[in-house]
């Protein structure tokens, strides 16, 4: 493994041969450190440090370091326990440091590199979990000021486009600039038999109000599903690549197909297509764009008999 730029470890370890043997392996994995063999130089080196992973040695002095980082500093990193190989049972000693993982003295090299491994991959998840909470505040502070400036819901009980659209064209931009993955759905009912007997104000409702169910049903509390037009629902799914939109839009198609509404004769068995189309780190697609990528893929959809799910890529993509 070969660290990240910048990628520091913050280890202490009384034992000198055992601390010179941690320092070169994480070293050799391409992580700065900052060591300490003593509970006063490690408070000192910890007060204004930043680090990406912690490794402490069990003994007194160690659960004490581990309450210093968690009371008196900033640092939420994940933290292994170094043990001797006198200590049967680790769940005592990571109970008490709040530890993550713990690893045996003599501490082999291919300990450390899965340790810190794990800590790269678990900092990555907490930065992109952070990013998607603040994603989601925001479009929820934007929303409620969409509503409280006149914003209209549909009888779908969804935002309507032109409602909530300045809202998505900055929420592409701050993915692409933030490298975070996004994509967009474009759901639409498959042509239904016999229309002019459809045309019941009663019977319209009740398709409304199932197709906008089953995708409420089938999205995270994160996504927006948005009226796009009459007869087409958008829904943004923000922090989501094209196989989890696949998946989505797979659940919705399902969940549409179980809807049947009988009335004085007539049977409705409701089908839907989903149009896709997303943007991943590096792309430069715009929100436009985007949809237009997504209408053809559901427009291909419904040319190939409906019930499908289909997305399109940029030329080139």
């Amino acid at each position: 493994m070969q660290g990240e730029v910048g990628k520091s470890v913050f280890i202490y370890e009384p034992h000198a041969a055992s601390l010179k043997r941690v320092v070169g392996a994480a070293k050799a994995c391409g992580y700065q450190t900052l060591a300490a063999s003593t509970s006063t130089d490690a408070t000192r080196l910890l007060e204004d440090a930043e680090v990406d992973a912690v490794l402490l040695a069990h003994n007194d002095s160690g659960i004490e370091i581990a309450q210093y980082i968690k009371e008196f500093t900033a640092i939420d990193a994940p933290l292994a326990v170094l043990l001797s190989t006198n200590d049967d049972d680790p769940r005592p000693a990571l109970e008490a440091m709040a530890a993550d993982a713990y690893l045996r003295r003599p501490a082999q090299d291919g300990d450390i590199d899965v340790f810190l491994q794990m800590a790269t991959h678990l900092r990555e998840a907490q930065r992109r979990l952070l990013e998607a909470e603040r994603t989601l505040d925001d479009a929820r502070t934007k929303l409620q000021q969409v509503e409280r400036t006149g914003g209209k819901k549909t009888r779908s009980g969804f935002h309507h486009f032109d409602s909530v659209k300045d809202l998505l064209v900055v929420e592409v931009r701050r993915a692409k600039r933030y490298g975070y993955p996004l994509a967009i759905l474009l759901v639409g009912l498959d042509p239904l038999p016999a229309e002019h007997e459809l045309s019941k104000p009663e019977l319209q409702r009740e398709i409304t109000i199932g197709l906008a169910s089953a995708i409420a049903k089938s999205i995270r509390v994160i996504d927006l599903p948005i009226q796009y037009a009459d007869d087409r629902i958008l829904i943004f799914l923000p922090h989501t690549d094209l196989p989890g939109a696949e998946e989505v839009g797979r659940r919705i198609k399902r969940r549409i197909k179980r809807i049947t509404y009988r009335s004085e004769g007539l049977t409705v068995e409701l089908t839907a297509s989903v149009g896709l189309a997303g943007i991943s780190a590096g792309d430069n697609l715009t929100f436009s764009k985007l949809i237009r990528l997504a209408a053809s893929a559901l427009k291909a959809a419904q040319l190939k008999g409906g019930d499908k799910v289909m997305k399109r890529v940029p030329t080139g993509a």
